[in-house]
């Protein structure tokens, strides 16, 4: 049975991870957090699944992953014995006055770049019909019903459990500090370092490296090189975890705002995710003032209701983009970099996740498919090299 070594468990670690064992691989999930995931980029995300509220600010292979994704994710949850949330009942796009010009600025760019997707002006009283305590506020709204969410935390918890349930073995607590591959036939040499500090060292036919901006830049470790991707970076984004009995929203609104893509996300129950900052830094420190009273002051100009919300957590992370703001998919030898999924994760997942299965597939069984035959490559190609690679 061929060997896998996953390294990093956030999202698309996990699904690749899930997935891979399904197909018959011995897989071994590598990641340096705990098991809860509370230190990866989609911990700190609302799993918004909306391609136009992004296409303003985003390439448009991301848009249309997007879409691509969205029949994709109920058959993804659909094997996860422990998830239930997906919704897709549309989001909303409103202005205050003063943000006018932009609102009527991304109208315009939807309907002359995205005419087959169904976008819908709406006056006060059509507003009202769908989010009632939105008509108090706002005159007009953008409805895009093809969109929706997803609970990030809720299926990074899924994902979890049925990787426990279905037997993969897990180092959780545990860094990979270098990896070398010669070429295919000869494997990836695994070198990773326990709570404990032992060190140990692991040959597998393939490894898979999903860690984010864990893979930025080379560190020395004693006198061995960490993986490394020269041209990733780190962008900080900031999200808040709200509780309001007194705000009664159904889906995702979008703020428009001369810093920030502001959202609203409802949870259920009174819960909210409020975000998210984008912040050209790699600094992990708390929050800041200036990022919390922004998002703040955005949500209680959405609805007053918001200020007298239990704030019951304000989270910064650090999400991986390269300098074109593009996911990719790089092979070497034994070895596979999936990066760059930015502030997209949630968006386009299962689109980079058939990508890198149909790769895996076509190179431990000896498909000969050219890389550019792939059902996605129009859109997120694979890039080969066949140097050596040790990291």
């Amino acid at each position: 049975m061929p060997t896998i070594a996953i390294i990093g468990a956030g999202l698309m670690g996990r699904l690749v991870a899930l997935s891979l064992n399904r197909q018959g691989y011995q897989v071994t999930l590598f990641d340096k957090d705990k098991k809860n995931a509370q230190q990866s980029a989609a911990y700190a995300a609302a799993g918004l699944l909306t391609p136009l509220g992004e296409a303003m600010h985003s390439p448009a292979n991301i848009v249309e992953m997007g879409f691509a994704a969205l029949p994709l994710w109920p058959k993804l949850l659909s094997t996860l014995s422990g998830y239930n949330f997906f919704q897709q009942t549309g989001s909303l796009v409103v202005s205050h006055e003063q943000d006018i010009a932009d609102y009527q600025r991304l109208t315009r760019f939807l309907a002359n770049n995205y005419p087959n997707h169904t976008q819908q002006k709406l006056n006060r009283t059509e507003l009202s019909a769908l989010e009632p305590e939105l008509a108090r506020k706002f005159s007009q709204a953008l409805y895009l019903p093809e969109e929706g969410q997803i609970g990030n935390r809720k299926l990074l918890l899924a994902l979890c459990q049925q990787l426990i349930d279905e037997g993969v073995k897990w180092h959780s607590e545990s860094e990979v500090i270098a990896m070398k591959t010669d070429s295919f036939s000869a494997g990836c040499h695994i070198r990773f370092q326990t709570c404990g500090n032992s060190s140990q060292c692991q040959l597998f036919d393939l490894a898979i490296d999903c860690r984010g901006v864990g893979a930025k830049k080379s560190t020395k470790r004693n006198n061995q090189l960490s993986a490394e991707l020269k041209d990733l970076r780190a962008v900080r984004g900031e999200i808040f975890q709200l509780f309001s009995t007194e705000v009664n929203l159904s889906r995702p609104i979008r703020l428009m705002h001369p810093r920030y893509q502001i959202y609203i996300a409802p949870k259920g129950k009174g819960h909210f995710v409020v975000g998210a900052t984008e912040i050209e830094s790699d600094d992990t420190a708390p929050m800041t003032v200036r990022s919390a009273m922004e998002l703040l002051s955005a949500a209680y100009s959405v609805h007053p209701g918001f200020a007298e919300a239990n704030i019951r957590q304000h989270i910064s992370q650090l999400r991986p983009a390269f300098s074109d703001n593009q996911p990719k998919i790089m092979s070497h030898n034994a070895l596979i970099q999936v990066n760059g999924l930015y502030r997209h994760g949630f968006l386009i997942a299962p689109v980079v996740l058939a990508q890198v299965l149909e790769h895996v597939d076509n190179i431990m069984l000896k498909q000969k498919k050219s890389v550019d035959n792939y059902q996605y490559a129009h859109w997120l190609p694979v890039s080969q090299s066949m140097s050596n690679v040790s990291c």
